[in-house]
């Protein structure tokens, strides 16, 4: 589910200059940030500073973040932009790792991935993506049947732990779910393919896996 991507508009007001030089415009404004966004927003602001060989702190605090933000927007209002080269993938994995680590500390529950149109195509993400899912989705104990709709079909998801396969397309891929998450127009399976990697899957191309007789197929 999208959150509210429109901000209420800014708020101004004239202030003296701190060196002196008259009134400016001080502008307080607000932007919505889902945990990958401000995990983004960090990153970029961390990673070049690890490849230019600064340690990354074991830590970083919530007061720490909100300068950062601040001196972002600042930056952004007077037009001024850095740029820099490409960081390396070893940085670029262990930066995108430690922002994770941080935003999750900071900011327990911040949901993730709900804006996918501000999704960045970055160095090592994909690596990220069986953590991302274990973020969205809540464990299942037992099975659980949602009745049918005039449009859809009955949908069960499953236990955590149980063994399915996927048939849909033509193919078929093997795995076992752990959870379900919140989507549209139905919640998803969480699943862990046995080939590596997971995915949130609709349900009606999931099937169990029954137990048989070695040799048997699908």
């Amino acid at each position: 589910m999208a959150i509210n991507a429109t901000p209420p508009p800014a708020i101004a007001a004239l202030v003296p200059d701190s060196e002196g030089h008259g009134k400016v415009l001080r502008i307080v404004y607000a932007h919505h940030l889902d945990g990958e966004s401000l995990a983004l927003q960090l990153f970029h602001r961390f990673v070049h500073r690890l490849q230019a060989g600064t340690p990354l702190p074991d830590e970083i605090t919530h007061s720490e973040v909100m300068a950062l933000l601040g001196e972002q927007g600042a930056d952004c209002a007077e037009g001024w932009h850095s740029s820099a080269n490409e960081a390396t993938e070893e940085a670029s994995n262990e930066a995108w790792q430690w922002v994770r680590d941080q935003v999750n500390r900071l900011f327990p529950g911040l949901s993730w991935k709900v804006e996918p149109d501000r999704r960045m195509n970055m160095p090592g993400i994909d690596a990220d993506q069986v953590a991302d899912i274990v973020i969205r989705a809540r464990p299942l104990a037992s099975d659980v049947t949602c009745p049918a709709t005039m449009f859809d079909p009955a949908l069960t998801y499953y236990a955590d732990g149980t063994h399915l396969v996927m048939r849909a397309r033509g193919t078929e891929r093997l795995g076992h779910a752990f959870g379900m998450a919140d989507g549209t127009p139905y919640a998803f399976q969480a699943v862990r393919w046995e080939d590596g990697g997971a995915d949130l899957i609709a349900p009606h191309v999931l099937h169990r896996v029954e137990t048989r007789a070695e040799g048997d197929t699908v």
